[in-house]
């Protein structure tokens, strides 16, 4: 199979489309500009080339479009379409006699080149996203830019002091790396893989990385990102909890290093369907895992005012739980918006929706979240029996780094390396904080504590 690339090239919504010229096979048809991609380079790197050459312009390459297949007399061809939304110079047609500036939906209106056709189809089938009111948008799909990993868009919203849409910023990671010091074949668990973002530093220091994650939608995600930036690790679905046995599944007799934050990843936290935060309305759901498990709300439903009163008080230090109990006992919540509604009235804040001032503002509903969210996941059963086996998963010299980010996990975190006297090596002085330069790009490090001890 011969490999092509095509470029999809727009300017005020419409798409470029070049006729060849006299003289060459399908002459007088159209087609999108582009050319063969030759040994060793990849589809972005020859569209830069190709349209170099045939265009005369220098463009900026971004995803991938479509892709289609097609016979001729001289083999089979598969035809990858990226899309260019930047270019620099002049156009020059050298290959062709003819351009054109089309709408999407009237590509098929124009006679195309055989492999052509079903890239213009996708094309023009393709709706554009509605655009949202104001000057920023508000809903989470509306940030179309800043899910696509748009630079500009992304600047912007670490500028404002958030969190990219659908992205997450790795926490400590100066430290961390510090911390684990990994070596070129060093074996790394990395419990809580999330966006990978911790995982490909170790990789790119030449760690082998075995990475597991509760959450198999945002695990999918991860393994193609690491996979495209050039890391090869190990992911595997699973609780850290089962850590041991993923490593003897693995047939791995302790690691080098072993990594842990804690803390909820933004794309669990941005993502409205998920339920795990007030600042977009979703389903009151709040699961890592969405497979198995009751929801926030069929535990809510379930629970006692007392059992509620108690769950608020223990995993959130919530000073209003039994207030707030009371609210929620016998209500059928469903959504995120009912329940940060409840809080706000049970706390007599009326029952509007409550902005923050800023991203460094507390919401009213975060410790009633928080803990609602601990207890649906038995998160600290899950931490509790990690720190267990935590002597029996790392080597002697093997180095841990936990990355707690409230003072339940704290606490658990502290009893247990007190517990194991003797097996660790702690490194002076107390946990380490974010540095204020990195909250103020990342509000969500705030309450991050990172905790460094080396096997004994």
């Amino acid at each position: 199979m011969i490999p092509v690339c095509a470029a999809v090239i727009l300017k005020s919504g419409k798409v470029l489309l070049v006729r060849r010229g006299p003289g060459r096979k399908h002459a007088g048809l159209w087609e999108f500009p582009g050319g063969r991609i030759e040994a060793g380079e990849t589809p972005s790197s020859a569209l830069v080339r190709e349209l170099r050459e045939e265009l005369g312009i220098e463009a900026v390459v971004g995803a991938e479009a479509a892709r289609a297949r097609h016979v001729y007399d001289f083999g089979e061809i598969e035809l990858i379409a990226m899309l260019v939304s930047k270019y620099s110079g002049e156009l020059k047609l050298t290959d062709h006699d003819q351009l054109a500036w089309v709408e999407a939906r009237l590509l098929l209106e124009y006679d195309l080149t055989p492999a052509d056709i079903p890239i213009a189809k996708t094309i023009a089938a393709h709706k554009r996203r509605s655009r949202y009111k104001g000057t920023h948008p508000r809903e989470f799909g509306d940030k179309y830019k800043e899910l696509g990993a748009d630079p500009d868009a992304m600047a912007k919203a670490k500028a404002r002091g958030s969190t990219p849409a659908g992205a997450h910023l790795p926490v400590m990671l100066k430290e961390i790396l510090e911390a684990l010091a990994p070596l070129p074949g060093a074996t790394i668990l990395d419990c809580t893989l999330g966006w990978g973002g911790h995982t490909l530093e170790l990789a790119r220091r030449g760690a082998k990385v075995i990475g597991l994650d509760r959450d198999g939608e945002e695990l999918e995600r991860t393994r193609e990102r690491l996979r495209s930036a050039g890391a090869d690790i190990v992911a595997r679905q699973s609780n850290y909890a089962e850590a041991r046995l993923v490593l003897s599944e693995l047939r791995i007799n302790g690691v080098d290093g072993l990594l842990a934050d804690l803390g909820v990843s933004s794309m669990q936290l941005d993502r409205p369907e998920r339920g795990m935060s007030f600042k977009n309305d979703g389903p009151l759901d709040m699961r890592m895992d969405r497979s198995k498990g009751k929801t926030a709300a069929e535990w809510l439903a379930d629970a006692s005012e007392p059992e509620i009163a108690a769950a608020l008080e223990r995993y959130g230090n919530e000073p209003d739980a039994k207030k707030i109990a009371a609210e929620l006992f016998g209500r059928a919540l469903k959504s995120t918006a009912d329940l940060a509604e409840a809080v706000a009235v049970a706390k007599g804040l009326g029952g509007g929706k409550f902005r923050k001032k800023d991203a460094f503002a507390a919401h009213p509903a975060t410790r009633v979240f928080q803990a609602l969210r601990i207890i649906v996941n038995s998160e600290h059963e899950a931490l509790a029996q990690l720190l267990r086996d935590l002597p029996l998963l790392v080597k002697p010299g093997g180095r841990v780094a936990l990355l707690t980010f409230h003072s339940g996990e704290e606490a658990l975190v502290a009893e247990a390396l007190r517990a194991q006297t003797g097996m660790w090596l702690s490194v002076p002085g107390a946990p380490l904080k974010a540095s204020p330069e990195e909250v103020r790009e990342n509000p969500r490090a705030r309450s991050a504590r990172l905790w460094r001890v080396v096997r004994a």
